[in-house]
């Protein structure tokens, strides 16, 4: 084994590259530089704050909780705690349980989930884009609006309850065909067996990976990768044909028109190129047909010798076209019901999993898309062609749109207003903070929601959102100053003429223009995100993991930023925001160093952090303590 766990970790990537079989995973987790890395990962994220089943965060995380996980991996006696339950509210009005598990718990997942990564990562299918590096939502639409033309059916695919009902012994069984280390497919085992705090009653679990678990997602990719490669085998054996039949009206209109120009001509000749009686009357007949065969598709779409058919997944959700008759996509639906319930032991929910005639809208990944009705004609030039060719460009080309209900949805939920009798609301949440704090606060909002729908169609249909956001933050504005609407508008707009500004001045005394975001300040992205090729990154470039992090740095420096000890053993001092403690009315002398600093950690010495958080406990809860 290298000695540096990164590089390890690059030979794992090209071995399984070259689809061998895995070993001694289990040993590369005894190094403590994956520890640290997974650390410097995982500290950002406020939600490490949160208790699962027991009191431990990521507060007081030191170099030496780190040995003791890795002794007890050692032993063999690590064993994941219970995840505690929690409910979150789904748009329907039902509610998703969600897993949280201990911080411990969460990083020992993060090691194993580098080294999952690094194993499956160079054998997952091109079709798949969920929580994959370099893939997202764009990708997998992009691919769809990319390589989707000339279909006619769409399978709009339901798995009930995915996560909940992956079950273990198939999930293990598949990891063991590519990984040959039992004791690491132990470890997962004990994760996914570890059991659940449901309102502190302990509830086994004998399938499904917790929703919030670091792990989940690319198990749940592991598991679906078998679905890829079956779903990979139907499209091949679906295919036929090179290309569809001609359409038979198609080929009579240009016959005729062919017949007609041939007649011009030879009487042109004969007439000496002079107006004969006649001409017009062909020429226009000749226009004529031209705009019926534009009317008419060149090739048969319901050719029975001719059939294709497409796959997209991002996590659970997938999508496949079928260049066919609706029977061949029915029946395909039915194979893949077939597949799932026997190999994967999943269930194809038959009420959500729908055949669409790709002329209506689908919905997928909050975008709906459908064949274009449009007939759109250009000339394009081809390097065997002198002359550029008209040529209907749009021709069954997949067309990606917002759904209008999104964005009054949108509108609603962040109380800009209703769209559709254009009542405008203010946000009373927002008054206390300051005019720059509500500025950035709809701007950040405005530019998520251009962003997710930078590859739509209809791209410019959030222009009326954005008007009503505008008309919202005035509102809003109004009533922090207890003016009025056209008052604001009109102080905000002197600066510069059309633009709602906020200026303020920096610290060399100089004004800057804070400005309301406009949709045309986010220009549409121009076409479809391209996917990476899989041959360009063969081998994986081990510099990016040599430099450590500011946090590794300090963590390792070993030296208390409070007090400057260097004796024993350092802890790491976590906050969830900065701005909680900005708003604090009495600071301590550490919140006071984290300000300064601009930092959401700090490295202390056991007495500086203990004495912190005993400073936060109340007098009441306090003298319990003394006897």
């Amino acid at each position: 084994m290298a000695t540096n766990p990164f590089r390890q970790l690059d030979v794992i990537r090209n071995a399984s590259q070259k689809g061998n079989i895995i070993t001694d995973c289990y040993r590369l987790m005894y190094n403590k530089e994956l520890w640290i890395k997974a650390y410097a990962k995982l500290y950002l994220n406020a939600g490490n704050l949160t208790k699962g089943s027991s009191n431990e965060t990521i507060d007081g995380f030191s170099l030496q909780k780190i040995d003791d996980i890795i002794e007890q991996l050692r032993a063999g006696t690590f064993r994941f705690a219970p995840v505690r339950r929690a409910y979150i509210p789904k748009s329907n009005g039902k509610k998703r349980p969600l897993g949280v598990p201990n911080f411990k718990d969460k990083i020992v997942q993060e090691v194993m989930r580098m080294i999952l990564e690094n194993v499956y990562e160079p054998r997952f299918s091109e079709n798949s884009h969920g929580f994959r590096e370099g893939r997202s939502c764009h990708t997998a639409l992009s691919q769809i609006k990319n390589t989707w033309k000339g279909l006619t059916w769409c399978i709009e695919g339901d798995i009930k309850s995915f996560l909940d009902h992956i079950d273990h012994t198939v999930l293990l069984k598949l990891i063991s065909k590519k990984i040959n280390d039992r004791r690491f497919l132990l470890l997962i085992h004990n994760a996914l067996t570890s059991g659940v705090m449901d309102n502190w009653k302990y509830h086994k679990t004998y399938s499904g990976t917790p929703q919030g678990g670091i792990i989940s997602p690319i198990l749940a990719n592991i598991y679906l990768h078998e679905f890829d490669l079956f779903m990979e085998k139907q499209m091949k054996a679906f295919d036929k044909g090179q290309v569809r039949a001609r359409n038979k009206d198609y080929i009579k209109i240009r016959s005729k028109i062919s017949t007609l120009s041939r007649k011009i001509k030879r009487l042109d000749e004969r007439n000496g190129h002079s107006d004969w009686q006649g001409r017009k009357e062909l020429v226009l007949n000749i226009q004529e047909l031209k705009v019926k065969q534009i009317q008419v598709t060149s090739i048969d779409p319901m050719d029975k010798n001719y059939q294709r058919m497409k796959y997209v997944r991002y996590a659970d959700d997938f999508v496949i076209g079928i260049a066919g008759s609706r029977q061949s996509a029915m029946k395909m639906k039915e194979t893949i019901k077939c597949f799932l319930k026997k190999e994967l032991q999943l269930e194809l929910s038959d009420e959500k999993t729908l055949v669409t005639h790709l002329e209506n809208p689908i919905p997928f990944l909050g975008y709906q898309f459908h064949r274009w009705n449009e007939v759109k004609v250009k000339r394009v030039t081809y390097k065997n062609q002198k002359h550029p060719l008209k040529k209907r460009t749009l021709s069954g080309a997949i067309k990606l749109e917002i759904p209008e209900k999104k964005i009054k949805e949108f509108a609603i939920k962040y109380g800009y207003g209703n769209l559709d009798d254009f009542k405008i609301t203010h946000r009373a949440k927002l008054i206390y903070n300051s005019e720059l704090e509500i500025l950035h606060t709809y701007n950040a909002e405005l530019r998520g929601i251009a962003n997710y729908y930078k590859l739509a169609n209809n791209y410019h249909h959030l222009d009326r959102l954005f008007y009503l956001a505008e008309s919202s933050f005035i509102k809003t504005i109004a009533n922090k100053r207890r003016s009025t609407s056209m008052k604001v508008a009109t102080s905000m707009r002197t600066h510069k003429q059309g633009v709602l500004c906020l200026v303020r001045k920096d610290t060399k005394g100089n004004e800057k223009f804070h400005q309301f975001v406009k949709l045309k300040d986010l220009p549409k992205h121009k076409g479809a995100i391209k996917i990476d090729s899989p041959n360009t990154d063969v081998l994986v470039n081990t510099l990016k993991y040599s430099g450590r992090t500011e946090l590794e740095q300090r963590l390792l420096a070993n030296k208390c930023e409070a007090c400057g000890t260097t004796e024993g053993q350092m802890e790491v001092h976590h906050v969830r925001k900065l701005k909680d403690l900005k708003n604090k009315k009495h600071l301590t002398y550490l919140d006071k160093k984290m300000i300064e600093r601009n930092r959401k950690t700090l490295v202390l010495c056991y007495r500086c952090h203990h004495d912190h958080h005993e400073k936060q406990i109340p007098i009441n809860q306090l003298a319990s303590r003394i006897r």
